[in-house]
């Protein structure tokens, strides 16, 4: 995926100048950072926003808060605080704001940031492992068991094994990304569309598609490629090379494979691949979709529409199911969890949502590309700005001890009570 790019944006209102505390009067305008960080000299703040996200006169919704060093910006918003890599004028990544009261401010290190509560508490996000973003933007995948990651680095791609955090090796290609279900084979688009082997980096196939495809699809074995060029969709035998079948119309830059392999969704259309027939999916006001997902048994289909929508499809009865209400970002990805309970969206940033109930149950934050669950569903994984693969805890009993390792233990009943007065005492690690 390559980041949605926007026209500049300026951000408003007042900074915090690093290490000082919101509201002692030690405040300065935003243009007027130490060490020369920061903004221009002129105070207006030209940022690139490249996830979808927009800053507009106003948006703030409270002072902005540089880091120590000067290498971060806060910008408090609605329910969320966005941090900004001063340097390069760049989203670094965005957080939900729960209940928020006030005091926002950087901890001495830099490696978090707290505010208050509307009861109270004091509430601490780490912000230690945002990345120092490039000028490149990063074309990134996973296998559908998120064991492997492939990222473009320069004319390459270089793949990952996310489970025992290695490197597996470099292959000279360079486009849109799609592995098989397994991670044993990536597929680069192109002109041509060449098919790699990851073990070993050994090309296995290179097949000409009559001109440059921008987007490609293989199926769960690895035996068959689809590929979208304009309006044109192909289907094609991975290892000889031969096309299968020709697709008129059916080409869309949202491509997908049910699990077993038996259906290929493109953008509206829905094709059955044994008899070629294509049924088109009944969609509000000929919504075009921006991502596709089946859920791990086949029986749903989650569907990207406009205005961060997504729509949960029956595929079986050819019907809606629900519809979730991400937010105004446009979705960019979406990845359902082994178990299929959880569905991940992408939309700038990153959010989990229950598929039975259709509520969002938490957010991670925001990835360059992604988002992939672990093979047990317990971690996500995503490609940061800086082309790093990191992933986050998503069970909550794996997040319960990542936090008390992290805490160094459980809170006393007197520190639950001065920090979570809203709660009664729980036993925590």
């Amino acid at each position: 995926m390559t980041a949605r790019r926007r026209g500049p944006a300026r951000l408003p209102g007042r900074a915090t100048a690093p290490g000082d505390a919101p509201g002692t009067g030690r405040e300065r305008e935003a243009g007027q950072p130490e060490d020369g960080a920061g903004p221009p000299e002129d105070g207006a703040w030209g940022v690139e926003v490249v996830d979808g996200l927009e800053t507009t006169p106003g948006a703030s919704a409270g002072p902005l808060v540089f880091s120590p060093d000067g290498r971060l910006l806060a910008l408090p918003g609605d329910g969320e605080v966005r941090v900004w890599n001063v340097a390069e004028r760049r989203l670094a990544g965005s957080y939900p704001l729960q209940d928020p009261g006030h005091g926002l401010a950087f901890s001495s290190d830099g490696r978090q940031l707290r505010y208050l509560s509307g009861t109270g508490s004091v509430v601490s996000l780490d912000v230690s492992g945002l990345p120092a973003p490039s000028d490149d933007g990063h074309v990134a995948a996973f296998s559908g068991n998120g064991r492997v990651a492939a990222k473009e680095v320069g004319n390459a791609i270089e793949l990952t094994d996310t489970e025992e955090r290695r490197k597996l090796g470099r292959i000279a290609a360079a486009g849109d990304l799609a592995f098989d279900a397994g991670g044993r084979l990536l597929a680069v688009a192109g002109d041509p569309v060449t098919v790699w082997e990851v073990a070993g980096g050994r090309q296995v196939s290179a097949i000409d598609a009559g001109g440059d495809v921008p987007a490609v699809a293989l199926s769960p074995d690895g035996g068959t490629l689809a590929t979208a060029r304009r309006t044109l969709l192909e289907t094609w035998e991975v290892r000889t090379g031969r096309r299968i079948k020709a697709y008129a119309g059916a080409g869309d830059l949202a491509l997908a494979f049910s699990p077993d392999g038996s259906t290929l969704a493109a953008g509206p259309n829905l094709l059955d691949l044994p008899t070629g027939r294509i049924t088109p999916l009944d969609l509000a006001d000929g919504a075009a979709p921006t991502a596709l997902a089946f859920s791990p048994d086949g029986g749903r289909l989650a569907i990207a529409l406009d205005a961060g929508r997504v729509l949960l499809w029956d595929v079986h009865e050819r019907e809606p199911i629900g519809t979730i209400e991400t937010g105004s970002a446009p979705v960019d990805e979406l990845r359902f969890s082994p178990g299929g309970d959880l569905l991940a969206v992408d939309a700038g940033r990153t959010s989990l949502w229950d598929t039975a109930a259709l509520r969002e149950v938490g957010q991670v934050g925001s990835w360059a590309s992604g988002p992939a669950f672990s093979q047990d569903g317990r971690r996500l994984r995503g490609v940061t700005l800086d082309g790093t693969v990191r992933e986050v805890a998503v069970d909550p009993g794996l997040t319960a001890r990542e936090v008390c390792a992290r805490a160094g233990g459980a809170l006393s009943r007197a520190e639950w009570a001065r920090l979570i007065p809203e709660s009664g005492y729980q036993e925590s690690c």
